[in-house]
């Protein structure tokens, strides 16, 4: 599917005419429209998937030693520097991304380049410098945020990750909220790049064996200055 800028609402609020992103995977076939680019290594694959009853997803599976990217063709408006619920100099408060992952074979997965979130770079690896999202680190979720290589991060606790998990990222005006299954986990309010990035999942496997990531339901939207409604 991955709709961009499908009008389904016609209220007060300009947020609900901005661009956004709703996917919810449920084509018959294995098609991409033209919302996603899938960069695969020599024997990645990424593939929709409709047949588990636990979430309809994308699969991203990487054998040993390779890499694969699912990511958005366009870029949104990534800028908590510049963003206000006040100031009418911006149309924008603040945009809010949420998704649903789930992880196989934790332990094969490259801590130091998996990466889940926003990055300017089609080429965007937790290593990337100018990101805001998710990473690895011991085998553990990781927030993190990137501005010119000076990071902020955290590591929450008690998060089973090869179950289906609920992420959030709420980015307003000078900071970005991490939310897992409805608790925010996370508040950062330093190193935040102003950006115009791809939301992405970028996974690779050590040499150890496969892994995979699979990517549920996911929307990425704005809310406008006048917009009162939260996150």
């Amino acid at each position: 599917m991955g709709f961009f800028n499908v009008y389904t609402t016609s209220n007060s609020y300009l947020s609900d005419y901005f661009q956004y992103l709703t996917e919810q995977w449920s084509n018959a076939d294995n098609t991409f429209t033209g919302a996603w680019n899938r960069d695969t290594g020599s024997a990645s694959t990424i593939a929709r998937v409709t047949n588990d009853d636990d979430m309809i997803k994308a699969a991203i599976t990487v054998p040993a030693s390779d890499t694969a990217r699912l990511r958005t063709t366009y870029n949104f408006r990534v800028t908590p520097s510049k963003f206000s619920a006040t100031a009418n100099t911006s149309m924008v408060r603040g945009i809010f991304a949420e998704w649903e992952t789930k992880f196989t074979n934790v332990a094969n997965i490259n801590n130091t380049t998996f990466f889940m979130g926003f990055s300017e770079s089609t080429s965007g690896l937790r290593t990337t410098t100018d990101i805001i999202g998710f990473g690895l680190v011991g085998d553990a979720i990781q927030t993190v945020t990137d501005s010119s290589g000076t990071e902020t991060v955290n590591t929450p606790s008690s998060i089973t990750l090869t179950n289906r998990n609920l992420y959030k990222m709420a980015i307003t005006e000078n900071q970005v909220e991490f939310w897992i299954n409805g608790n925010s986990v996370a508040t950062h309010t330093t190193n935040l790049p102003d950006i115009m990035p791809h939301f992405m999942i970028y996974n690779a496997s050590e040499s150890g064996g496969a892994s995979t990531v699979d990517l549920g339901f996911c929307r990425v939207f704005y809310r406008g200055f006048d917009d009162a409604r939260s996150f």
